[in-house]
């Protein structure tokens, strides 16, 4: 298509046009999904919520997320300007993720045109256009990072791909340009603000500047690395602020360390920690819908239920697809190096007497190797840690940065031919069948995912519409301050607007975990404070003894008033 601006002909292939028709499309699903109030929310939205609340409305900078001392509140940022001018909602809260999205897809997008070909690029959005009920659930949850993480990969990926292919080589004393400082500076802006928002992102980094140590050096010698490096510290600031300042024991580093090793004094096998990362983890996070166990006992209780054996056949399929694509690429860069008779390490970093394409040819498997090396060090991190024994169903979104590896291991199989066809046409027809399957495969559970999302929406609304009439509910007993479990307490405080004020207990009534500690503060200054807690949890058999023991004051009454247990007081 060819478009004419100003006397100017600007050329649109149709690949662009067609991924820009899937990226709206994509975006319209999504923002359908949240105006219906999918996914069902929790209470770590909640306390998103609720810092947003305090950034709008009283002036609050908070560093960090509620609770959690190494995760920066981006999401909560831009919430706040929103509810300052359209008023608190969780739609509100949700739709300022919308951006994430479309950037990560765009992103994508370029950064597998660059390295492959414009119909794998379209390929590519398609698929990650679509998902699972967990995947798209991650994109459009505000509970601190996920949204934004995969975005900076992206992006990160992306940058640092095309300054190592854009970096002048063929004169040694060329200047970097002030352009390129200013990517550098773009590219460190975005490593730091990704590192405050969660260090999760870390392989990504590792491996884009091992890309650019190894075909940037030169570059990297000059005003680049100062630009980037500044770029950094702007982004990485509050991360920095708080560093300066907090003890040893509580640094960013420290915490990362015990984040990693939180849960280690609890019993679980190695095996465990393997069949919940193959099992529940990667199926979760690499759009396999039907997650049948959450948690490794479950799973090796249902073992051979056919629902399990396809899930953990997924995951070891997934293992083996990014295996293959790994050794692929491998032996093609072994070949372009072999082909340009390169036989030693750094001349071949070097690469004085490649011609441009040469160079291209060779930056680009190295890029997707770093695609996939830092997938599998974001999969090595999980694995080695407690929580893929112990918690692998919710912590699956540890994985996500999965995502941004899916065209590296998928080209090979779109470009089989290229290494697989050997001599005989029969081998080059089966190659080509298997290699379209396993595409095809990619797509349709995807697709499936999907429409198993589009069919949440109805238990999504009655969610909520059951929150709002319990928060009625309570606000008719005048009853605003009270104590319940941590999963209902966010909810209903960032969905009644801060009405109601709750204090989380764990299941032996003692205090449990307030992200928000002045919550508890105003619980506990109330003379007859509340209980609300769902009808199936602990707590309320621990209630009922004090209740008819008459070990609370004899003036609570008990109610049942849907899915929750109440004692209070009445007014």
């Amino acid at each position: 298509m060819i478009v004419t601006l100003n006397s100017k002909k600007i050329h649109i292939d149709r690949y662009d046009l067609l991924t820009f028709l899937i990226i709206v499309l994509a975006t319209i699903m999504r923002f359908i999904l949240i105006y219906f109030n999918w996914p069902i929310t929790n209470s770590d939205e909640g306390n998103m919520g609720i810092l947003a609340l305090h950034v709008a409305f009283n002036g609050d900078r908070p560093i960090f997320f509620y609770g959690l001392p190494y995760m920066g509140p981006i999401e909560g940022y831009i919430a706040a300007p929103l509810f300052y001018v359209f008023g608190p909602s969780l739609f509100m809260l949700r739709l300022g993720l919308l951006p994430f999205f479309v950037l990560f897809l765009i992103c994508m997008y370029y950064l597998t045109r660059r390295l492959y070909s414009r119909p794998f690029a379209f390929f590519i959005i398609l698929l990650l256009s679509l998902g699972s009920t967990g995947t798209i659930s991650r994109q459009l949850k505000a509970v601190g990072e996920y949204p934004e993480t995969i975005f900076f990969a992206a992006c990160i990926s992306l940058l640092v791909v095309w300054i190592a292919q854009t970096t002048p080589f063929i004169e040694p004393r060329t200047r970097t340009t002030w352009r390129r400082c200013i990517v550098y500076g773009l590219l460190g802006l975005i490593i730091g603000v990704a590192i405050w928002v969660d260090m999760l992102i870390l392989p990504v980094v590792g491996m884009g500047v091992v890309l650019l140590l190894l075909f940037c050096r030169r570059e990297l010698r000059s005003w680049a690395s100062i630009s980037c490096l500044l770029g950094m510290g702007i982004g990485a600031f509050p991360l920095i602020i708080y560093n300066v300042t907090a003890p040893f024991g509580n640094n960013s580093l420290s915490i990362l360390f015990w984040l990693h090793q939180a849960g280690k004094n609890m019993p679980y096998t190695f095996w465990e920690q393997i069949l919940g990362t193959v099992g529940i983890a990667i199926p979760g996070a690499t759009n396999y819908n039907p997650i049948c166990s959450f948690y490794v006992a479950e799973f090796q209780q249902n073992f051979q239920s056919p629902c399990n054996v396809v899930q953990v056949s997924w995951g070891s399929f997934f293992l083996f697809v990014y295996a293959f694509s790994l050794i692929m690429t491998l032996i093609l860069l072994w070949r372009s190096l072999h082909t340009e008779k390169v036989h030693t390490f750094w001349p071949m970093l070097r690469g004085t007497s490649w011609s441009l394409e040469q160079r291209i040819s060779i930056i680009g498997y190295c890029s997707s190797l770093m695609l996939l090396i830092s997938a599998g060090g974001t999969i090595f991190s999980y694995i080695t840690s407690a929580a893929s024994a112990l918690t692998p169903g919710p912590t699956a979104r540890y994985l996500t940065c999965l995502l941004i590896a899916f065209p590296a291991l998928l080209w090979p199989f779109w470009k089989s031919a290229s290494v697989l066809v050997a001599s005989s046409q029969r081998r080059s027809l089966f190659a080509r069948i298997a290699s379209s399957a396993i595409l095809i495969l990619f797509l349709v559970l995807a697709m499936v995912g999907s429409y198993s999302t589009f069919m949440e929406i109805p238990g999504a609304q009655a969610d909520y519409t059951s929150r709002t009439e319990l928060i009625n509910h309570l606000e008719k007993l005048k009853l605003t301050r009270f104590y319940s479990e941590y999963w209902t307490c966010n909810n209903l405080i960032f969905q009644s607007r801060e009405r109601l004020i709750c204090s989380s207990l764990a299941e032996d009534l003692s205090p449990d975990f307030d992200r928000y500690l002045p919550y508890r503060q105003a619980a506990t200054a109330a003379t007859y404070p509340g209980y609300v807690f769902p009808k199936s949890n602990p707590q309320v058999r621990e209630m009922d003894k004090l209740f008819y023991s008459h070990a609370l004051s004899p003036s609570y009454e008990r109610e049942t008033y849907g899915g929750y247990v109440i004692y209070y007081v009445p007014a």
